[in-house]
């Protein structure tokens, strides 16, 4: 555990998000925990104490941990004792304003990512930069005119990001802006339909989702549930274009044949959609993925799937809970084939645990045997929710997740195919990131979309989400005042499927209040 101790939560999230990319899975707790809980003291291996002051922040980092009950800050957060008298001579002296956050988060998150790396002997691929969108801020670049080199110099010296990071968010970034210019932002939107039923659990998940072996007598209960959304999210979207349809999860496949063919037809009684300009479904675990479904998303216009084997290892898929073999996603492929499915990508994850670089050639081997249009790389992430973060102490992982990371862009380039989206989460492994690699003209558009965050999309079903842009000029449906730069208006829907079910007419009544013009 690592104890973090300031006079000023203002930069909370900013030490923490430093502090957990050098120390994957590490607990951060505060003087408050420990008060609360005095037996969590004795397990600080670190604290990290800030100290925010008008002219001259200072921050030192100690092993193990200090006696934060009489010398911590205090329940007002007012310092109520000298840092300098218990730790020494600071780590870090920023001279500077701590109130301009603008520009002190940047330099307070270079310092921390200096004195960290020193400190544990690892440089980080992205530097200072922890955000989930690190393409954004190339796009952005793009958009005001800049060149490759001034974007990547943007990178190097603000974010301390390696030239490689910097070279592929520039190139990702003029890839996406080349599609979102074929889009109307503001007469355009998406949706997304969750499913949120799966065979199993995976060992590293922490999505919404429910064992379909036990809530398979609710499926049909929920699908009537979803049609209620629907009819409300279709009236009050009659003056926009559905552009994409992506129905995730959970595992969409893990339903019945019967019931995909009644969800998709529900859509189509419920959306225009002779402008939509794809049309995806997560097939998802290759043993749920049968002939049948494949051909009632076929029958219904769906153009592009996704079959998931995560790793091609036996061994792996049953340590991580998959229940099915490395044959049948083969055989789950083809059969998409045989379907008439010609865009087809699978997603795979490094850092997997147990798996290593070799291990993962081996999966590549097979891969591209296949030969995807479309291949998306996971660098394992460590969720809270998930039973590895739970078990952690179990497993094994290898020290090699950017050499892994790296053999998957080796392997999409062999297949012809390009990095067009990108975006990263917080306790990942190496501190790396998920990319999203297509063959020209077979992106998904909605991973883009979601990425940049350019049209509305809205969210139908349990654990579901609904972004609404609101852009400069726009009335806020609440106040009717006129919005004063950009801003995302979120919906959630509840995540359970009881309560979903349960709470239909509060759903809809949140997104009544959000829609409202």
């Amino acid at each position: 555990m690592i104890c973090l101790i300031q006079n000023v939560e203002d930069y909370n999230n900013d030490l923490r998000v430093i502090l957990m990319a050098f120390y994957m899975g590490v607990k951060i707790i505060t003087p408050e925990n420990i008060e609360k809980k005095p037996e969590l003291g004795a397990d600080v291996a670190a604290t990290l104490v800030a100290e925010f002051a008008e002219g001259q922040t200072k921050i030192w980092m100690k092993d193990g941990g200090l006696d934060v009950k009489s010398e911590g800050a205090s329940e007002d957060k007012q310092q109520d004792w000298s840092a300098g008298e218990v730790c020494g001579k600071p780590d870090i002296v920023i001279d500077q304003d701590y109130h301009d956050r603008k520009v002190f988060r940047n330099v307070l998150k270079r310092a921390m990512y200096r004195m960290l790396s020193e400190r544990t002997g690892r440089v980080l691929p992205w530097g200072s930069l922890t955000g989930v969108r690190p393409v954004k801020i190339a796009m952005e670049a793009v958009e005001r005119g800049c060149t490759d080199e001034e974007i990547q110099k943007l990178y190097q010296e603000t974010y301390v990001a390696s030239r490689e990071k910097a070279e592929a968010c520039v190139k990702i970034a003029r890839r996406e802006k080349a599609i979102i210019e074929t889009i109307d932002e503001r007469n355009e939107y998406c949706l997304y339909i969750g499913i949120p039923f799966c065979p199993t659990r995976c060992l590293y998940c922490s999505f919404t989702s429910y064992p379909i072996g036990v809530y398979k007598d609710k499926v049909d209960a929920y699908l009537d549930t979803m049609e209620k959304e629907m009819e409300y999210i279709a009236e009050s979207y009659t003056e926009k274009k559905l552009a994409s349809i992506y129905i995730g999860g959970g595992t969409p496949s893990s339903i019945s044949a019967e019931q995909m063919d009644r969800l998709c037809s529900m859509i189509e009684k419920h959306f225009d959609l002779s402008q939509v300009r794809e049309y995806t479904i997560e097939a998802g675990r290759p043993d749920s993925t049968t002939a049948d479904k494949l051909q009632v998303m076929k029958a219904h216009g769906v153009d592009r799937i996704s079959i998931n084997p995560q790793t091609m290892n036996g061994e792996t898929l049953k340590l991580i809970g998959r229940a099915h073999t490395p044959e049948q996603a083969e055989e789950a492929f083809m059969r998409a084939r045989e379907a008439g499915f010609d865009n087809i990508n699978m997603d795979l994850i490094v850092g997997l645990p147990g798996e290593d670089a070799e291990m993962v050639k081996r999966t590549l081997e097979k891969v591209k045997k296949l030969a995807p249009e479309s291949l998306t790389v996971h660098t394992l992430a460590i969720k809270r929710a998930a039973h590895l973060k739970q078990e952690m102490d179990k497993y094994s992982f290898a020290g090699d997740v950017d050499e892994q990371l790296s053999l998957v862009g080796q392997a999409a380039e062999e297949l012809g195919l390009a990095p067009y989206y990108l975006y990263r989460q917080k306790n990942m492994a190496g501190n790396l990131e998920n990319v999203g690699y297509a063959r020209h003209g077979l992106e998904c558009l909605y991973n883009i979309l979601i990425m940049e965050e350019r049209t509305d999309i809205i969210g139908i079903g349990a654990g579901s989400s609904s972004k609404l842009i609101r852009r400069e000029g726009d009335l806020d449906p609440v106040t009717g005042e006129t919005v004063i730069g950009n801003r995302i208006d979120r919906v959630e829907n509840c995540k359970s499927v009881d309560d979903y079910i349960a709470r239909i007419d509060e759903m809809i009544d949140r997104k009544k209040q959000a829609f409202a013009k």
